[in-house]
């Protein structure tokens, strides 16, 4: 069963702007794109959100621990809900809900699911 984002993809865009310089020091910010397939921490994401996985940076042990859960490299995972008590997270990859905690997660990589 595939899942899917529902969420618009979004850039944030900064102005080109020059300094009042003179021209030999002239310096010109180029527009910032946060582009969708950035790699972010697994962490990072907001409840509802989905991306998918990236790499895996994990102990040996770990990994192949998450990997039984469908935790690999291109598969899709979306946020479930924190677990306040713990401070654990719901993740739902496939159609398994795996808590991990935050140190864990923070060593999966994932880009946001493109359209």
């Amino acid at each position: 069963m595939q899942h899917s984002c529902n969420k618009e993809n979004s850039f944030t865009r900064i102005p080109v702007m020059s300094l009042a310089l003179p021209s030999f020091l002239s310096i010109t910010a180029e527009p910032v794109h946060h582009h969708p397939q950035a790699a972010r921490r697994l962490s990072d994401l907001a409840v509802g959100e989905c991306a998918v996985i990236q790499e895996l940076r994990l102990q040996e042990k770990l990994r192949n621990y998450v990997t039984r859960f469908g935790f690999i490299d291109g598969a899709v995972v979306i946020v479930v809900r924190r677990v306040p008590l713990g401070n654990l997270t719901v993740y739902r990859v496939g159609q398994a809900e795996v808590t991990l905690r935050p140190e864990t997660a923070n060593d999966i990589l994932v880009a946001r699911k493109p359209r």
